[in-house]
């Protein structure tokens, strides 16, 4: 009987979170925050190739830093904030990360981007998440 009860709770829980699970909307790639998602949606899917395409051409961020990155293989990323003054733009997100097996918790970090309009368009300076040394420089 214990055992019916429990899966019936496991397939209703299933049932919710698919029911639940949200559509990313895509942002204008033309503004700081479609950057910004573009970036972490080439970090999300360990393409670092393109991943190193949305960053400023003064950065020192290089493929190698990328490499040696720590990314979890489950995270959520949110929207927090957005701030921008002429040419330079901070986008804030809110990074969710799951700390481990089913019954463990998740803890959030929250992290900042900035940015520089180029003549290329939005791009990420400075040493962005989730690499921490680019360059031999540390964040």
């Amino acid at each position: 009987m214990l055992g019916l009860v429990v899966a019936v709770i496991s397939i209703i829980a299933v049932i919710a979170v698919l029911a639940v699970k949200e559509t990313t909307p895509q942002l204008d790639a033309n503004t700081p925050e479609g950057t910004v998602q573009q970036y972490l949606q080439s970090v999300t899917e360990r393409d670092f190739d393109s991943a190193i395409t949305y960053l400023a051409i003064d950065t020192k961020c290089k493929l190698e830093d990328f490499d040696q990155a720590y990314i979890q293989e489950s995270f959520r990323v949110s929207l927090a904030d957005t701030s921008i003054t002429g040419d330079s733009a901070f986008v804030k997100v809110s990074i969710e990360n799951s700390s481990g097996g089913p019954f463990a918790g998740s803890y959030t970090e929250s992290k900042i981007f900035r940015l520089v309009n180029s003549d290329s368009g939005w791009k990420i300076s400075g040493i962005p998440w989730p690499t921490y040394q680019c360059g031999g420089e540390f964040k």
